[in-house]
């Protein structure tokens, strides 16, 4: 390998760490109106990062990959990561079930109430189907269902979705409290977001992890097939 070869391989290492640091950053930048849930038990968390902009920085760095044929197939790679690094998710939280039915139901079933903070029941499902179509919206919706200790202070709730390729690597995450679950009762969150619009077909993978006081107490996978 001469000079030249090895001075340009070198800048397009750095310039693709760059842009790969660029394009995983931007999907996690929060919008201006920040994020959180309202008092109805909302919130969301929307990112600046242009779709286009991210497929093109990163069809650059992958096209560096590779020599001839490789330039292309590292371009399509690259533009991939870019588009999902500009996914944004808006995040809802809202309880469908009291305190006193949620506990009375823990009671009969258990004997009584928990002496600790405890997750009875967390189930997710991708609505409005497992199948979803390139460049439309859709929706990772969970119940969980929390009793709240009775030796313990309110339980703290985080929730965090990761988007998994057909070939099982991370494109894209992002966790959210769940400010809106104030003790026990039964609650519906759910992660809107919308693919990116020419992404490859196949079976993706969505899993939804909760949890609970810094511990992680619940995990969900559900599959997500991809059409065009």
């Amino acid at each position: 390998m001469d000079m030249n070869t090895g001075g340009f391989r070198s800048a397009s290492l750095v310039l693709t760490s760059l842009v790969l640091t660029v394009t995983a950053g931007c999907a996690q930048m929060p919008s201006q109106s920040g994020s959180g849930d309202t008092s109805a038990g909302s919130g969301s968390s929307a990112g600046s990062c242009n779709p286009v902009v991210g497929g093109a920085l990163g069809a650059l760095a992958g096209a560096m990959f590779g020599k001839g044929k490789g330039h292309l197939a590292g371009a399509a790679i690259g533009a991939g990561i870019g588009a999902f690094a500009c996914i944004a998710y808006n995040y809802h939280v809202r309880k469908v079930r009291d305190a006193k039915a949620v506990e009375q139901e823990y009671a009969r079933q258990r004997g009584g109430l928990p002496a600790s903070n405890t997750v009875a029941d967390y189930r997710s499902e991708l609505t409005p189907s497992n199948t979803v179509r390139s460049g439309t919206s859709a929706q990772m919706q969970s119940r969980v269902t929390v009793i709240s200790g009775t030796h313990d202070a309110t339980p703290q709730l985080k929730e965090e979705l990761t988007l998994y390729s057909p070939e099982g690597k991370v494109l894209s995450t992002v966790s959210k409290p769940a400010t809106a679950v104030d003790g026990t009762g039964e609650y519906e969150t759910n992660f809107n977001f919308n693919l990116p619009k020419g992404i490859e077909e196949g079976r993706y993978t969505m899993r939804s992890t909760l949890f609970m006081d810094g511990k992680q107490v619940r995990t969900n996978e559900v599959p997500m097939l991809v059409v065009s």
